[in-house]
C-alpha cells in the first residue's frame, strides 16, 4: 500500500490517484519497495494465521470422532455382578434408638 502525500490514505501499489481524494500519487522506489514487504509480510502472517486455524479444525474433527466412535461402536461396560453381603452376624437386626436430649443452658445472673 503507497500512502497518499495529501490524505495519507493507502492505496493499492500501481494506483495513480489516490482511492479517497483523487490527488496523483507521487511514487518513488522507496515506496515500493517498502510497500511490497509489507504486503509480503501480511501476505505471511495471514498463511500462519490459516496454518493454524487449520490445525484447530483438524484436532476437533479427530477428537470428535473419537468421541463419537467411542460411545457408538465400543459397548459400555458390564454392571458389575457382586453377590449380596449378609450382615447379620455383624449388625445386630435392629438397632436401638437414641434419642436426642435437649440442650440445656446454664442461667447466667446479672451482677
Amino acid at each position: 500500500m503507497i500512502p497518499c502525500q495529501s490524505c495519507g490514505n493507502d492505496n493499492p501499489i500501481g494506483t495513480r490517484y489516490c482511492r479517497r481524494c483523487g490527488t496523483k500519487i507521487e511514487i518513488n522506489q522507496e515506496q515500493v519497495v517498502a510497500a511490497v514487504q509489507r504486503d509480503q509480510a501480511d501476505v505471511a502472517s495471514a498463511r500462519w494465521f490459516e496454518r493454524g486455524r487449520s490445525a484447530l479444525i483438524i484436532g476437533m474433527f479427530f477428537l470428535t470422532c473419537a468421541l463419537v466412535l467411542r460411545y457408538s461402536i465400543v459397548p459400555p461396560l458390564p454392571a458389575a455382578d457382586v453377590p449380596p453381603v449378609d450382615f447379620g452376624g455383624i449388625l445386630p437386626a435392629e438397632l436401638p434408638r437414641v434419642e436426642a436430649k435437649p440442650e440445656v443452658k446454664p442461667a447466667v445472673k446479672k451482677p
